[in-house]
Protein backbone atom coordinates (compact mmCIF):
# COMPACT_ATOMS: atom_id res chain seq x y z
CA UNK A 1 0.00 0.00 0.00
CA UNK A 2 2.60 2.75 -1.08
CA UNK A 3 1.47 6.14 -2.58
CA UNK A 4 4.88 6.29 -3.58
CA UNK A 5 5.87 7.15 -7.18
CA UNK A 6 10.21 7.21 -6.40
CA UNK A 7 9.69 3.19 -5.88
CA UNK A 8 10.42 3.23 -2.06
CA UNK A 9 7.80 1.68 0.44
CA UNK A 10 7.25 4.22 2.31
CA UNK A 11 6.71 6.91 -0.40
CA UNK A 12 9.95 9.48 -0.23
CA UNK A 13 11.08 8.37 3.43
CA UNK A 14 13.71 5.87 3.47
CA UNK A 15 12.70 2.53 5.26
CA UNK A 16 13.18 3.16 9.13
CA UNK A 17 15.96 1.27 10.96
CA UNK A 18 15.36 -0.40 14.32
CA UNK A 19 13.98 2.01 16.86
CA UNK A 20 14.81 5.13 14.52
CA UNK A 21 11.12 6.16 15.36
CA UNK A 22 11.00 5.02 18.81
CA UNK A 23 10.97 7.92 21.71
CA UNK A 24 14.05 7.26 24.04
CA UNK A 25 12.01 5.51 26.76
CA UNK A 26 10.72 2.72 24.40
CA UNK A 27 13.97 2.37 23.46
CA UNK A 28 15.13 1.45 26.53
CA UNK A 29 12.39 -0.93 27.19
CA UNK A 30 12.81 -2.43 24.50
CA UNK A 31 16.65 -3.46 25.39
CA UNK A 32 15.99 -3.66 28.64
CA UNK A 33 18.55 -1.31 29.86
CA UNK A 34 17.80 2.00 32.08
CA UNK A 35 17.45 5.14 30.69
CA UNK A 36 20.38 7.71 31.45
CA UNK A 37 19.70 10.19 33.97
CA UNK A 38 18.46 13.64 32.39
CA UNK A 39 20.29 16.17 32.39
CA UNK A 40 18.71 18.45 34.97
CA UNK A 41 18.08 21.55 32.35
CA UNK A 42 15.89 18.52 30.29
CA UNK A 43 12.12 18.63 32.00
CA UNK A 44 11.33 14.89 32.80
CA UNK A 45 9.32 13.49 29.56
CA UNK A 46 5.26 14.01 30.57
CA UNK A 47 4.44 10.29 28.54
CA UNK A 48 4.39 7.22 30.44
CA UNK A 49 7.13 4.66 29.17
CA UNK A 50 5.41 1.98 26.72
CA UNK A 51 5.64 -1.65 27.53
CA UNK A 52 8.51 -3.88 27.26
CA UNK A 53 6.66 -5.60 24.12
CA UNK A 54 6.15 -2.23 22.48
CA UNK A 55 2.54 -2.78 22.82
CA UNK A 56 0.11 -0.50 25.08
CA UNK A 57 -0.62 -2.53 28.86
CA UNK A 58 -3.73 -4.35 28.33
CA UNK A 59 -6.35 -3.81 30.94
CA UNK A 60 -6.19 -5.60 33.63
CA UNK A 61 -8.43 -9.31 33.29
CA UNK A 62 -11.78 -8.91 34.72
CA UNK A 63 -13.70 -11.66 36.64
CA UNK A 64 -16.52 -12.87 34.45
CA UNK A 65 -19.88 -11.17 35.12
CA UNK A 66 -22.53 -13.32 37.75
CA UNK A 67 -25.17 -14.15 35.19
CA UNK A 68 -28.07 -16.40 35.77
CA UNK A 69 -25.69 -19.61 33.94
CA UNK A 70 -22.59 -18.81 36.39
CA UNK A 71 -25.08 -18.78 39.18
CA UNK A 72 -26.47 -22.07 38.69
CA UNK A 73 -23.37 -23.20 38.08
CA UNK A 74 -22.04 -22.50 41.20
CA UNK A 75 -25.01 -23.66 43.51
CA UNK A 76 -24.92 -27.27 41.32
CA UNK A 77 -20.92 -27.47 42.29
CA UNK A 78 -21.62 -26.28 45.33
CA UNK A 79 -24.62 -28.62 46.33
CA UNK A 80 -22.71 -31.55 44.64
CA UNK A 81 -19.54 -30.58 47.18
CA UNK A 82 -22.09 -30.79 49.98
CA UNK A 83 -24.10 -34.46 48.69
CA UNK A 84 -20.15 -35.44 48.33
CA UNK A 85 -19.20 -34.42 51.74
CA UNK A 86 -22.25 -36.48 53.42
CA UNK A 87 -21.54 -39.41 51.27
CA UNK A 88 -18.22 -39.55 52.58
CA UNK A 89 -18.83 -38.86 55.75
CA UNK A 90 -21.84 -41.97 56.17
CA UNK A 91 -19.65 -44.17 54.21
CA UNK A 92 -16.29 -44.33 56.41
CA UNK A 93 -18.57 -46.44 58.68
CA UNK A 94 -19.31 -48.68 55.96
CA UNK A 95 -15.76 -49.29 54.46
CA UNK A 96 -14.43 -49.86 57.83
CA UNK A 97 -16.43 -52.63 58.41
CA UNK A 98 -17.27 -55.01 56.30
CA UNK A 99 -19.69 -56.47 57.81
CA UNK A 100 -22.15 -53.93 56.88
CA UNK A 101 -21.35 -54.17 53.81
CA UNK A 102 -22.61 -57.67 53.13
CA UNK A 103 -26.70 -57.07 53.23
CA UNK A 104 -26.07 -54.77 51.10
CA UNK A 105 -24.86 -57.65 49.17
CA UNK A 106 -27.50 -60.01 49.58
CA UNK A 107 -25.18 -62.43 52.54
CA UNK A 108 -25.65 -62.42 55.98
CA UNK A 109 -23.07 -61.45 57.96
CA UNK A 110 -22.99 -64.33 60.31
CA UNK A 111 -22.34 -67.04 57.94
CA UNK A 112 -18.47 -65.24 57.63
CA UNK A 113 -15.81 -64.74 59.74
CA UNK A 114 -15.08 -60.87 58.51
CA UNK A 115 -14.56 -58.09 61.11
CA UNK A 116 -12.89 -55.55 59.28
CA UNK A 117 -10.85 -54.53 56.30
CA UNK A 118 -8.09 -54.27 57.87
CA UNK A 119 -5.50 -51.19 55.82
CA UNK A 120 -7.69 -51.47 52.19
CA UNK A 121 -10.54 -49.96 54.71
CA UNK A 122 -8.23 -47.25 55.71
CA UNK A 123 -6.66 -46.47 52.54
CA UNK A 124 -10.10 -46.57 50.65
CA UNK A 125 -11.57 -44.18 53.58
CA UNK A 126 -7.85 -42.11 53.33
CA UNK A 127 -8.25 -42.10 49.60
CA UNK A 128 -12.09 -40.31 49.74
CA UNK A 129 -11.52 -37.71 51.78
CA UNK A 130 -8.25 -36.93 50.35
CA UNK A 131 -10.33 -37.38 47.00
CA UNK A 132 -13.45 -34.91 48.20
CA UNK A 133 -10.65 -32.21 49.24
CA UNK A 134 -8.65 -32.81 45.80
CA UNK A 135 -11.90 -32.35 43.76
CA UNK A 136 -13.28 -29.32 45.96
CA UNK A 137 -9.77 -27.38 45.83
CA UNK A 138 -10.07 -28.16 42.00
CA UNK A 139 -13.47 -26.58 41.49
CA UNK A 140 -12.44 -23.46 43.58
CA UNK A 141 -9.28 -23.04 41.64
CA UNK A 142 -11.63 -23.35 38.14
CA UNK A 143 -14.18 -21.23 39.45
CA UNK A 144 -11.18 -18.18 40.44
CA UNK A 145 -10.51 -18.51 36.52
CA UNK A 146 -13.86 -17.72 35.77
CA UNK A 147 -14.05 -21.34 34.27
CA UNK A 148 -17.74 -24.02 34.21
CA UNK A 149 -17.29 -26.22 37.07
CA UNK A 150 -20.16 -28.26 37.87
CA UNK A 151 -18.55 -31.41 35.72
CA UNK A 152 -15.45 -31.40 38.16
CA UNK A 153 -17.17 -32.47 41.42
CA UNK A 154 -19.16 -34.91 38.77
CA UNK A 155 -15.53 -36.36 38.17
CA UNK A 156 -13.88 -36.15 40.95
CA UNK A 157 -17.08 -38.41 42.81
CA UNK A 158 -17.11 -40.32 40.31
CA UNK A 159 -13.07 -41.51 39.84
CA UNK A 160 -12.70 -41.50 44.04
CA UNK A 161 -15.58 -43.64 44.84
CA UNK A 162 -14.76 -45.67 41.96
CA UNK A 163 -10.67 -46.32 43.20
CA UNK A 164 -12.30 -46.98 47.04
CA UNK A 165 -14.72 -49.49 45.73
CA UNK A 166 -11.67 -51.53 44.12
CA UNK A 167 -10.13 -50.74 47.34
CA UNK A 168 -12.53 -51.87 49.35
CA UNK A 169 -13.51 -54.79 47.13
CA UNK A 170 -9.88 -56.39 47.46
CA UNK A 171 -10.14 -57.48 51.18
CA UNK A 172 -13.94 -58.72 50.31
CA UNK A 173 -12.71 -60.92 47.57
CA UNK A 174 -10.14 -62.23 48.87
CA UNK A 175 -11.75 -64.00 51.35
CA UNK A 176 -13.37 -67.64 49.59
CA UNK A 177 -16.55 -68.00 51.37
CA UNK A 178 -17.47 -64.23 50.51
CA UNK A 179 -16.08 -64.84 46.86
CA UNK A 180 -18.03 -67.90 46.52
CA UNK A 181 -21.52 -67.03 48.01
CA UNK A 182 -21.10 -64.05 45.48
CA UNK A 183 -20.64 -66.36 42.69
CA UNK A 184 -23.20 -68.38 43.56
CA UNK A 185 -26.15 -65.41 43.71
CA UNK A 186 -24.63 -64.73 40.15
CA UNK A 187 -25.35 -68.01 39.08
CA UNK A 188 -28.48 -69.10 40.68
Amino acid sequence: MSDSTSGLPFGDRPRPQYGEYATPEEQAARIRQPLPAPAPAEPAPAAAPASPSGWPDAAPAKRAPSTPGRIVDRAVAIAMLAYGLLSLLSAIPAILDPAALLPALGLDPDDFAMTTTGVWGVVAAISLGLGWALTAWATWAAHKRGWIVFWIPIVGGFVFNTLAAILVSTPLLADPAVRDAILNQIGG
